[in-house]
């Protein structure tokens, strides 16, 4: 083959191949297009989905077993309260005690007050009562105590003589009283003659109650 034949198809083979490379870009570049064409404009971005509910608290654990109780205590002493015990009594005509005509109970301190009336019993003259209460004393040291009747009043200190208070138709008498600690009987009588009756008794009251 000659030269000039040889370069012409060497040129030919080149020019081929670049517009071989040339239709293959633009055959790339139109079947682009035509899927975007084809495919469409994207979309805009959609908006964020709600959050889920939170689900409901689940329930609540059994409660633990109670511990054991504990043992109940030792009760406490009970307190003692003072009280008079009472013999009801007639009066002779000699002023003197007669005969018993019943018992009753009167509380550690008193104001009684039957005018003209019955006292007891169906007596309203000439009739009294002897009476005991036992008192504790916490300390040593003074008691006060006053006592007041119509007709007449005394009252004597653990059965000793002479009466501690004694008196007629008067409505308080008071006297304070050296005492050591301890147990102490206090007795009390009161006469009622004619007419008019009543009779009182108060104290100081830390010796009235105590706990044994």
């Amino acid at each position: 083959m000659s030269e000039g034949k040889k370069g012409i198809s060497k040129t030919m083979f080149i020019i081929g191949l670049i517009v071989a490379i040339l239709a293959s870009s633009l055959i790339s570049v139109m079947a682009s297009m035509q899927w975007a064409l084809i495919k469409g404009p994207k979309g805009d971005k959609g908006d964020k989905g709600d959050t889920g509910v939170t689900g409901s608290q689940g329930p609540q654990g059994l409660q633990g077993i109670q511990g054991i109780q504990g043992e109940k205590g030792d009760p406490g002493s009970e307190t003692v309260f003072a009280h008079w015990d009472v013999n009801w009594r007639t009066i002779t005509g000699d002023l003197q005690w007669g005969a018993v005509v019943g018992t009753s109970q009167f509380s550690s301190t008193f104001w009684h007050n039957w005018f003209g009336g019955v006292v007891f019993s169906g007596y309203d003259d000439y009739i009294g009562f002897d009476a005991t209460m036992q008192i504790n004393m916490q300390r040593d040291g003074p008691v006060t105590f006053k006592v007041g009747g119509d007709d007449n009043f005394w009252l004597y200190l653990d059965g000793a003589q002479p009466a501690i208070i004694s008196g007629s138709v008067n409505l308080g008498i008071s006297k304070t009283i050296y005492l050591s600690r301890g147990m102490h009987t206090l007795t009390l009588w009161w006469r009622e003659l004619t007419v008019s009756a009543q009779v009182l008794f108060d104290c100081d009251s830390d010796v009235l109650h105590w706990n044994p």
